[in-house]
């Protein structure tokens, strides 16, 4: 039952969620109470642990209390949680390479929020060399990282999120180490399969080269993200505009902790989540057991390889 959910949330994001999603007592326990009687009844998604109230809630308020495109998103995470093992599976941080990783600091939720009271999470594209990692793998360590920052951070998903992408030292390497049709995965789990929801998505430090690959990337985005889309080239003082100094690293002209120590607070946080990570990991569906025919690869990415390589020199 959802009786047993306390609302800990600052009256004010009560408030925005009142207003905004149309949350009130008696809609959450109700929604809540509905989702999980209609997971009781799909065999293919009993991973999905629906005692967990906040993570439930996570999908209710991204959908906005839909019940319909709950169901939908929350089915379509599963199917991508299997489809995909080489984003959602080895989710123990204490592996080598998954410590390498964090301590490359390539994703890093900043400490707070905004003047909106939104959550602002760096993301340093290029801070990893991609002839000695994997995109796959940095893709990996990114989702175990919001998977801790969605747990701790309830806020968020009432007043969104916002995206800063540094793409100082970006190069055509590490665009070419990331096929497109890595891309388009990616993109779905990230913008069709998330309860996030993206205020704006920020780019700054974005090299000459930049231009023909924002157009490959934007070609597979939803009129939605392109329109929360700012490119702020250089200018940091463009930046502030849409997020508050305060919240920012000092390297780029911000109040709060520098990169080093925040990477290593993050590293810190996933490591300790360790035993959290790992029982994540088992929330996939079980595509034998699902009604009808199994979702299979071609179902959810189309046809393998129906991105022709692109000469983006």
């Amino acid at each position: 039952m959802a009786a047993d959910y306390v609302n800990s949330l600052p009256p004010e994001v009560q408030e925005v969620a009142r207003k905004e999603l149309g949350e009130d007592d008696f809609l959450r326990n109700q929604s809540l109470d509905a989702i999980r009687q209609w997971i009781k009844k799909q065999p293919h998604l009993q991973n999905f642990p629906i005692n967990d109230t906040v993570l439930l809630l996570q999908f209710l308020r991204g959908c906005k209390y839909s019940l319909e495109k709950t169901k939908t998103k929350l089915d379509l995470t599963l199917s991508l949680r299997t489809a995909l093992p080489e984003f959602y599976s080895g989710w123990d941080p204490l592996n080598a390479d998954i410590q390498q990783v964090l301590g490359y600091g390539c994703v890093l939720p900043l400490p707070g929020y905004d003047h909106h009271g939104r959550k602002v999470v760096l993301i340093r594209t290029a801070a990893h060399d991609p002839a000695v990692v994997k995109q796959a793998l940095v893709q990996r360590v990114s989702f175990m990282t919001f998977e801790v920052m969605n747990m701790e951070e309830e806020q968020l998903f009432v007043m969104g999120i916002v995206l800063v992408f540094d793409f100082s030292g970006y190069t055509t390497n590490h665009f070419l180490a990331f096929p497109l049709a890595d891309i388009k995965k990616s993109k779905l789990c990230w913008e069709d399969a998330n309860p996030l929801r993206p205020k704006s998505m920020n780019y700054i430090n974005t090299p000459a080269t930049f231009n023909k690959i924002q157009q490959i990337i934007a070609s597979i985005m939803s009129a939605k993200t392109k329109e929360r889309l700012k490119l702020h080239g250089d200018d940091l003082n463009s930046l502030y505009k849409e997020v508050s100094k305060d919240v920012l690293p000092k390297e780029y002209g911000g109040d709060a902790m520098p990169l080093a120590q925040l990477t290593e607070y993050w590293k810190k946080r996933v490591t300790e989540n360790r035993q959290f990570l790992m029982e994540r990991e088992k929330m996939k569906s079980v595509e034998a057991k699902r009604p009808g025919r199994p979702k299979t690869s071609q179902d959810l990415f189309g046809i393998e390889g129906s991105f022709r390589q692109l000469n983006i020199d």
